[in-house]
């Protein structure tokens, strides 16, 4: 008869430890594999830099730095949501597709410019990471991250943001644009849901900028030289026709826009940024090292701007946008010298051959190394500027009106050259400037009761209604005169204090 000793006991009890150690090891490393880290270093990346952004004062929360467009849109945006009463509806222009992407903010923060202002630097990063995960698709991870890293710490970028600009928006239908090819070419589907969306696509970049015309324009190119079907590649070409044209006819156009600005002074400000309020003038000589970077890409990297469907949206972009060249096309330059000029920089220099680390990126590490120094040095001086609230001339001229009115109690009108971005100062109505008429009584019938006249004297546009109002002294009063705007008082029908 055996014997079940104290000794058996213990062993078998240990034994199972063993085994329970054993099976927690094994379920531990199971849930290592399955759980990615690699999967969310974006999402630490994007706390890192959102977080950079807001703890170091780099965002403004203020109404001021806005082009008309985009202060135009959003006022529709919180005129529909709050069904409130607005001239802004009455101007007979229709807003440009911004004010269905502003909507999801506007729903649960109406009002709020820091939400747009968060909103907007999201949008800025998902461009990033698109254009990040789809140049790493193609196996080129280099280009990837040093090109998507440069872009969100470029002055430019923040400029972008506070100015809740054109140029992060077009950037990224761009990079909407090559997935959902992608997937309309994978799918085969004729007049699929796919295709529909590349058509809501186009009516939204064409709407936002003439930049935006680059987006149904290299889709028709790609898709002439590499159709899936002579079907698919005539309906695509129709439907790209048909959506531009409506669009252009529905917005006549672009309005607000500055046609014919030198594209030299816009690329000036590309590498260091512009600070608001600088009162050095600017020269056409500054922009020649970024119209230079420009250029030395279309020439040397042809082949990928030519033959992939990035470079070519990038390309047209720049070409077509630079007959209203602004802050929002130079971004877009900028993003197709970083993400079209790194691979040539990176090529170059494993040219040298020499197969140290110096021999095969030294180039690449010192342009880097220079053009981050260039980079902060620019987000210094920006951050400086919204520290200190300083503001461009037309935004000086809005905010003083601001300034004066805000103790008004009584309901007044105003008329402004800015009706938009005035009306976000103000948070008042404000209307358009009036026609060209023939005297200045024709223009006192014409404006009726209003109580300020804000402009830019020295605009063209403005010459006649600026003579007008010279020639009514005693009805109006210059109340605020600056350099590069006036306000005019209406004694008649302005408020007392």
């Amino acid at each position: 008869m055996s014997h079940f000793s104290l000794t058996d006991a213990v062993i078998i009890d240990i034994s199972y430890d063993a085994c329970r150690f054993n099976c927690l090891k094994i379920n531990l490393s199971l849930t290592m594999k399955s759980f990615d880290v690699s999967r969310y270093w974006g999402w630490a990346a994007l706390v890192a830099w959102g977080g950079a952004l807001i703890m170091f004062n780099m965002l403004r929360y203020d109404p001021y730095g806005m082009d008309e467009n985009t202060a135009f849109s959003l006022l529709m945006t919180w005129t529909v949501i709050d069904r409130l009463p607005n001239p802004i509806v009455f101007q007979g222009i229709l807003p440009d597709l911004r004010a269905l992407i502003f909507a999801p903010v506007s729903l649960y923060w109406p009002g709020s410019l820091v939400a747009l202002k968060v909103f907007m630097g999201l949008m800025l990063f998902l461009a990033a990471t698109l254009l990040y995960r789809w140049i790493k698709r193609d196996g080129d991870t280099e280009t990837a991250l040093i090109a998507s890293g440069l872009l969100l710490i470029a002055p430019i970028s923040l400029m972008q943001i506070n100015a809740v600009g054109a140029g992060p928006i077009l950037l990224l239908g761009f990079a909407l644009g090559l997935w959902i090819d992608k997937r309309q070419r994978d799918s085969g589907r004729q007049l699929g849901g796919w295709y529909f969306t590349q058509l809501l696509m186009t009516v939204a970049m064409v709407s936002i900028h003439p930049a935006g015309l680059a987006f149904p324009l290299a889709l028709a190119w790609h898709w002439w030289q590499n159709p899936i079907s002579n079907a698919h590649k005539k309906q695509m070409l129709i439907g790209m026709a048909i959506a531009t044209i409506v669009i252009l006819i529905i917005r006549f156009g672009w309005p607000s826009l500055d046609w014919g600005v030198n594209p030299l002074l816009v690329l000036g400000d590309v590498i260091m940024g512009h600070i608001p309020g600088d009162p050095r003038p600017k020269e056409w000589s500054d922009g020649v090292i970024a119209a230079g970077l420009v250029l030395a890409v279309f020439i040397f990297g042809r082949h990928a701007v030519l033959n992939t469907l990035l470079g070519r949206m990038l390309g047209l972009a720049i070409i077509i946008g630079a007959v209203a060249a602004d802050y929002g096309w130079a971004f877009l330059c900028m993003a197709f010298v970083l993400y079209l000029g790194t691979p040539l920089l990176i090529k170059l220099n494993s040219k040298m051959g020499q197969h140290s680390f110096l021999g095969q990126r030294g180039l690449v590490t010192i342009v880097l190394f220079i053009t981050t120094t260039a980079f902060m040095v620019g987000d210094r001086g920006y951050r400086g500027s919204v520290i200190n609230a300083t503001l461009d001339p037309h935004d000086e001229i809005i905010k003083a009106l601001a300034t004066e009115t805000q103790t008004f109690e009584d309901e007044f009108n105003t008329i402004s050259q800015w009706p938009a971005r005035t009306m976000l100062a103000l948070k008042r109505p404000v209307l358009p400037m009036p026609p060209d008429v023939e005297s200045h009584e024709k223009l006192l019938e014409i404006i009726g009761k209003v109580a300020y006249i804000i402009f830019d004297p020295f605009d063209p546009d403005n010459q006649v209604t600026r003579d007008h109002l010279a020639n009514l002294s005693g009805v109006t009063e210059t109340l605020i005169q600056q350099p590069n705007g006036v306000i005019v008082k209406f004694n008649e029908h302005a408020p007392k204090e």
